[in-house]
């Protein structure tokens, strides 16, 4: 029997009839971007305007509630424009790293406003991270062989920043590198503005740890990724970092001791008291269903939309020239503000590597699960 159409349904089938309506078969095949239609002045004066809305709960005052909606259609324009640079700067990393797992993304929309509540005084405009794409390879070495050719590649793009958070771990055990550039083109000075685009390099143990953590937190409705939650949950991957930090030889988190043994038993205390691991192995069996729309299983975008409610995850591909599109869906489905929905555009080689990458979406945490089982035999 056929399932009945919810609203997500409705409004991909809507907007992508809408879109094939309205676009010429030259602009079908060639990718359509978002460009920039706002100031610095402007998009910063949205970023303001949003936090003082978030912090001062005034959702009652309708000419309020109405200049929140004006300012995330400027966010939203802000964030969409990164997707041409974002999309440059990951396809020269794929061309350097061809053996190595290569993915993009917008920032999420919950994700921005959480950033903009926590830090109130924050400019919008030099948001390092609104376009974000990610290395992961095997080993250490390779995640600094992998960053070294990208800074001597011939780029033009400003180097802004880095952060080695894999020789100074956070106190939350999170470890990756991190670099941010500014993008900067001799043929497209349209995106020539602050468009700036964060780079992480890490191993596949610092990714599956990271995917552990932020599974973790979806299912218990808290922000561990950001240290916040429960005192012994935090604490449990803090040491699990310091544990995977010591097989890649690398410096431990900072408020655990070098040893091993000490390590593994402070694990084995929280894992027995709040059975972690099993949890954590239970969740790798809540999506009951995955539904790939379109038959795109190849490189692309892919809009993936997870429901907590009914435990389900749908996604939608879209080819590269479909960029436009999916950016429109994308930007539609999380003006719905439904806290049952988690909802990301990304771009991947394969939709392999989609899985690999965004391994908290698919619920498939076995390879942490696998980890853990043979570290505390």
């Amino acid at each position: 029997m056929k399932q009945n159409k919810d609203i997500y349904d409705i409004i991909i089938e809507n907007i992508t009839k809408e879109w094939y309506s309205i676009m010429s078969d030259n602009i079908i095949n060639n990718p359509k971007w978002e460009t920039p239609k706002y100031s610095k002045k402007q998009i910063d004066k949205a970023g303001k305007l949003i936090a003082d809305f978030l912090t001062e709960s005034s959702e009652d005052n309708a000419v309020v509630f109405n200049d929140f909606k004006q300012a995330i259609e400027i966010l939203n324009n802000w964030r969409s424009s990164h997707a041409y640079p974002l999309g440059v700067i990951t396809n020269n990393l794929r061309r350097n790293n061809p053996n190595a797992i290569v993915v993009q993304r917008l920032k999420r929309l919950d994700s921005i406003l959480g950033k903009i509540e926590r830090f109130p005084n924050m400019s919008l405009y030099r948001m390092q991270d609104l376009g974000g794409c990610r290395v992961i390879v095997d080993s250490i070495d390779e995640v600094y062989k992998s960053i070294n050719r990208f800074k001597n590649s011939k780029i033009r793009h400003i180097f802004k920043k880095e952060n080695d958070y894999i020789q100074n771990p956070k106190q939350s055990g999170y470890r990756s590198y991190h670099m941010v550039y500014q993008f900067q083109s001799d043929d497209n000075e349209t995106y020539n503005k602050n468009i700036l685009i964060e780079i992480q390099f890490r191993t596949k143990l610092q990714h599956i740890w990271a995917t552990a953590v932020e599974m973790m937190g979806i299912y218990t409705k808290s922000n561990l990724k950001s240290s916040k939650g429960n005192e012994d949950i935090l604490r449990f991957f803090v040491l699990v970092s310091s544990l995977f930090a010591k097989q890649e030889r690398t410096p431990i988190c900072p408020n655990t001791i070098d040893d091993d043994e000490i390590i593994i038993n402070e694990i084995k205390n929280i894992n027995n008291k709040l059975h972690l691991v099993s949890r954590i192995s239970a969740l790798s069996v809540a999506i009951k269903h995955t539904n790939i729309s379109n038959k795109m299983k190849g490189k692309g975008y892919y809009v993936l939309i997870l429901n907590y409610e009914k435990k389900a995850l749908r996604v939608n591909g879209y080819s590269t020239q479909q960029v436009d599109l999916a950016t429109k869906i994308y930007n539609e489905i999380e003006a719905k503000h439904d806290k049952n929905i988690d909802t990301v555009l990304v771009s991947a080689q394969s939709f392999n590597d989609l899985r690999e990458a965004y391994p908290n979406y698919f619920a498939d945490i076995g390879e942490f699960v696998q980890t853990m089982n043979e570290l505390l035999k």
